[in-house]
Order: structure tokens, then sequence, then C-alpha cells
């Protein structure tokens, strides 16, 4: 019942038909323009990576400092990458998956742990600071935890559904 009204209100109104066709068009557009910005994006960022350990090398920069930044940069590489191949998700299926956001929170928040981690390189003046770098840490590994579960929540219930499914 519910279906004939949908291909009566669609199927018996051309204008209302080739809008819906014009507004699907213009969104494949869209997520297509998001998605060569982001490929573009991954590139600077690359050529940005090996020129700061070309840089970081050539003037003798401490080996952990290159070693972050490189880290940073990569991790970094891995988010864009993960956008791109939620972009192309939604673009062959039309529809949004939780899980690819909930894996580039994750590669998040294990960029900004390795950010913290390496400022305790150099250790704080003051212990506020030394107190602040280790709630942050605190709080950032509790949210690695999180994300976590909330991946094997997801997956565990695509399999329930799965398994369910005759």
């Amino acid at each position: 019942m519910a279906s004939d009204h949908k291909s009566r209100a669609l199927g018996d109104d051309p204008p209302a038909r080739r809008l819906l066709a014009g507004l699907v068009g213009f969104e494949v557009l869209l997520y297509t323009a998001v998605g060569l910005l982001l490929a573009v994006a991954a590139v600077l960022v690359l050529v940005g990576t090996v020129n700061e350990l070309a840089h970081g090398i050539s003037t003798g920069r401490g080996a952990v400092d290159i070693g972050v930044s490189v880290l940073d940069r990569v991790l970094l590489t891995l988010i864009i990458a993960e956008l791109i191949y939620t972009l192309r998700f939604v673009l062959r299926t039309h529809e949004i998956a939780v899980e690819p956001f909930l894996f580039i929170g994750l590669i998040a928040v294990v960029r900004r742990i390795l950010i913290v981690t390496a400022q305790f390189e150099r250790p704080p003046a003051g212990g506020r600071a030394l107190t602040n770098l280790l709630l942050e840490l605190g709080l950032l590994g509790f949210l690695a935890f999180t994300l976590s579960l909330a991946v094997y929540l997801v997956r565990l219930g695509r399999s329930s559904v799965a398994t369910r499914v005759p």
C-alpha cells in the first residue's frame, strides 16, 4: 500500500521524477568532487611528508622528532584514505555506514596519542602542564577503548543480523 503511494507520487509526476534524478545526480557530482579534493589533499600530505623527512635529515633533527612527524603524517594520510573509501561506499550503495567513521575516529585518537606521548620527550616545566598531558592521555585511551568497543558492537550486530536472515 505504501509502495503504491510512492509509485503514484513519483510515477505519475514526471517533474518530480526529473527533480529527484537531478538531485541524485548532483549528490553524485558533489561526492565525486569531494573525493577528488581528498585525493589531492592526500598527495599533498605525502609530498609534504617526504619534503619534511628530507629537510629533517639534512638539518640533523632528532630521529624521534622525525619519526613522530612522519608517523603523524602517515596517520593523517590514512584518515584521508578512509574518508575516500567511505565516499566510494556511499556512492556505490547510497547508504552511509557507521564503521568507517569509527575507524577514522580511532586513527585520529591514535594520532593524537602519538603526539601527546612525543611531548613527554620534552618534559613540561610545571606540574600543572604534566597533569594536563596525563589527563589528556588518559581520556584519549578511554576514547580509543570506546571506539574499539563500538566497532566490535557494530560488527557483532551485523553478524547477528546475517545469521538471523534465512
